[in-house]
């Protein structure tokens, strides 16, 4: 995931808007308008101001994609049934993931 991405993302998750943002990173608006756009790739100073202003750790915008999915909220849920798993079912829920829509309006589980 691209870190003007997952910037946006967490300010979305936390109801920040960019002037909120902004404020509390003390990085002017246009800066972080440009950061999230991905027009400006920010240095670590700046990731430092907007890690703290989103209460997260700068080390948060360094993870891999796979540090990120574990962190998922299905994944949680469904990380307890794994032990019970087998390979061959491992095999078909990969299938039926990879086969699924992308960017699907979230379903409810349960």
């Amino acid at each position: 995931m691209m870190v003007s991405n997952l910037i946006r993302e967490l300010r979305e998750a936390r109801s920040m808007t960019r002037p909120e943002l902004a404020r509390s990173s003390k990085i002017a608006r246009a800066h972080i308008w440009a950061i999230e756009s991905g027009r400006y790739i920010p240095g670590i100073v700046t990731l430092q101001r907007i890690s703290d202003a989103l209460g997260v750790g700068v080390g948060r915008f360094f993870k891999s994609d796979v540090e990120f999915l574990l962190e998922h909220r299905f994944v949680q849920c469904v990380r307890p049934l794994l032990p019970h798993l087998n390979d061959g079912h491992r095999e078909t829920i990969l299938k039926v993931l990879q086969a699924a829509p992308k960017k699907k309006s979230p379903q409810p589980i349960g």
